[in-house]
């Protein structure tokens, strides 16, 4: 690499349709330009992760035949392929039939007291709830199931937000992309409150006070907990709960559900 080619800009090695976006950092405010392939960047003042609520990505024709089981499965294998280039540590596809709704599971984010209760659209009691998830199940045929796995130091410092973040970025990617791709009514839930992790620094959810729309609505996806989705159940189907009970080191995992109806 000569010395000309160091200083060039690097949006001169770009395609013409990707351009340049500026985003405001969440945590510091600091404006960091993205473009419009990437995914995600750290902002240079503070290192906090800023992710693209609309990254390009490419897409086959979603008028595929759903009768072609060859294609049927390119588009899931797709799903799932994408899923982990986003930043999934594992990703599989079950059949949403096999997947445990339960009443008492939903209640326990009040009866427990959790300190998200009630804080954000996406969480109880603002959310349709397990009898709704069970009706809806009965329309939609697959589920893509997402394991963000981390060591347990990172899953409970600092860092917890950010993976959580990463959780609902990637969820909420997965099904805008499902849509394009023929799932036209794809819905992701991911672990976690939304007002906990993007907009912890405000006192208060645009949406529920009446005072403007949300502030990431290209991020923020219902609560798993919201609808009574037994996770224990979830992990024995897709086989991941006899691997976890057999890892070495110590590791703790965040999961979202995408729905492909």
């Amino acid at each position: 690499m000569g010395v000309n080619d160091s200083l060039k800009c690097p949006g001169l090695d770009r395609p013409p349709t990707v351009i340049p976006d500026k985003r405001h950092c969440p945590q510091c405010g600091e404006i960091v330009e993205i473009w419009s392939d990437q995914v995600k960047l750290r902002c240079a003042k503070c290192g906090m992760v800023v992710y693209n609520p609309d990254p390009l990505i490419a897409i086959p024709d979603p008028k595929t035949d759903e009768s072609n089981q060859v294609a049927l499965k390119s588009r899931l294998d797709e799903l799932i392929d994408l899923a982990i280039h986003l930043g999934g540590s594992a990703a599989t596809v079950v059949d949403a039939r096999d997947i445990l709704v339960e009443d008492y599971l939903a209640n326990l984010c009040r009866e427990a007291k959790c300190p998200n209760y009630g804080l954000s659209p996406t969480c109880p009691p603002h959310v349709e709830g397990p009898q709704w998830l069970r009706r809806y199940i009965k329309k939609t045929p697959f589920a893509l199931v997402l394991e963000i796995e981390g060591s347990e130091g990172n899953m409970y410092s600092d860092r917890r937000r950010e993976i959580g973040q990463l959780l609902h970025f990637i969820v909420g990617q997965l099904e805008i992309t499902a849509r394009e791709k023929g799932f036209l009514k794809a819905r992701g839930f991911a672990g976690g409150s939304c007002k906990n992790l993007f907009c912890y620094d405000h006192a208060y959810c645009r949406v529920l006070s009446g005072n403007g729309t949300c502030r990431n609505p290209g991020f923020s996806r219902p609560s798993v907990s919201g609808y009574g989705i037994n996770m224990n159940h979830l992990l024995k189907i897709t086989g991941w709960a006899q691997r976890n009970s057999n890892a070495v080191h110590l590791t703790s995992s965040k999961y979202g559900i995408v729905f492909l109806g």
